[in-house]
């Protein structure tokens, strides 16, 4: 257990930093991946939840909300960040990634569950 909320520590601290320091897109790499800022929030918000997971098994709904309010205040602070900007698709993005890994564990699990079930 220790071991995973240390791991979650150090994914929460890689993923402010580069939400807050990374610099914005130049064209040219927008060009050839329209929507990749949103496919980064999506992958490390699903990251973000797994690690949330292992290292403190909270319940959906308050891993969900906590998550959210985190996207969220990334999204304030990188609004008063210059040359970054607020956007409400990042946190949409964030909200997907966070609730695939949920649905993507409730799939995987339930399978285990109706066998138990049935035994």
């Amino acid at each position: 257990m220790r071991f995973w909320r240390i791991t979650f520590v150090l994914v929460l601290v890689s993923i402010s930093i580069l939400f807050l320091i990374q610099s914005p897109p130049t064209p040219a790499q927008v060009a050839r991946f329209a929507h990749a800022d949103k496919v980064a929030h999506f992958a490390l918000f699903f990251i973000l939840a797994g690690s949330l997971h292992l290292a403190f098994r909270p319940r959906v709904l308050l891993g969900l909300t906590l998550l959210l309010i985190y996207g969220v205040l990334i999204e304030v602070v990188q609004h008063y960040v210059p040359g970054r900007g607020a956007d409400v698709w990042d946190v949409v993005a964030d909200m997907a990634g966070a609730a695939s890994f949920y649905l993507l564990r409730l799939v995987v699990l339930w399978p285990r569950r109706r066998r138990i079930l049935r035994t």
